[in-house]
């Protein structure tokens, strides 16, 4: 694979939004395969480039998959079995090597579902506050709108949200049009390993979804982590002020797991 056409992969994984790690061998000790320079793309079910092949290269993507790190690190690999602190590989070449590993995607995904006034003003925040945003909604009108474009756009018919949200850790803000489906997501939500979980409406509405919720056999617990009312009690009323509120919670939670 040439450069360009690993670099094109890359930015094409990127762009479909896929969690992608790139792994760089920095330095080689010994008869190891690899040589410094030498990267590869790493992804929960993706790999292209070349990092020596062998063992090392088998423990550089499993380290990548298991571990899923959110920041930069560099690692030490012992090829030979014979020096401690270091990960081994079971190679017998001898020698060690370092290996740079860098998440190259954004770990902070906001999923936005519902692309309504609300939706667009908050995405625009959520961007501009680094978070990796992804719309959903029933209404393609809705996802083709012009100020919706650099953004990752997703339809459904909110039937099918645990097989949309694939990523682990997500951060979820539940607003559909007129809150028409709004329950019946919230409900699909409570299965996913979410970060954040918050939905949009009034004390008496969330009061109400809640309760029809628990009486089909959710329970109380569950419920309990959902943001709800969402945002910060400013006294928002237009879109963009509802957004503000969300952002400013999204932004606390954010800074409390760091």
């Amino acid at each position: 694979m040439s450069r360009s056409e690993y670099y094109c992969r890359l930015q094409a994984a990127l762009d479909q939004g896929q969690d992608l790690w790139q792994a760089t061998i920095v330095s080689t000790d010994g008869s190891s395969p690899a040589r410094a320079g030498m990267k590869a793309c790493i992804g929960p079910k993706l790999y292209f480039g070349n990092l020596g092949g062998g063992a090392l290269e088998h423990g550089i993507i499993a380290f990548v998959r298991t571990q899923r790190p959110e920041t930069p690190l560099e690692l030490s690999f012992d090829l030979g079995g014979e020096q401690s602190g270091m990960k081994q590989t079971g190679m017998i070449c001898g020698g060690a090597a370092a290996v740079f590993i860098e998440p190259l995607h954004n770990p902070d995904k906001l999923y936005i579902i519902g692309a309504g006034h609300c939706g667009t003003a908050l995405a625009e925040l959520a961007a501009k506050a680094e978070f990796g945003v992804t719309l959903i909604d029933n209404r393609p009108e809705s996802l083709a709108a012009p100020a919706l474009s650099g953004y990752r756009r997703l339809l459904s018919d909110y039937t099918d949200i645990g097989s949309v949200i694939t990523d682990i850790k997500a951060w979820i803000v539940i607003m559909t049009h007129g809150h028409a489906h709004d329950k019946e997501v919230l409900r699909q939500c409570l299965d996913l390993p979410c970060r954040y979980l918050g939905m949009i409406g009034s004390k008496h509405k969330v009061a109400e979804s809640f309760e029809k919720l628990m009486e089909a056999g959710v329970s109380e617990q569950q419920l309990a982590s959902v943001h709800a009312p969402i945002g910060l009690p400013i006294g928002s009323r237009s879109p963009v002020e509802i957004a503000i509120s969300i952002m400013a919670e999204l932004i606390r939670v954010r800074s409390s797991l760091r």
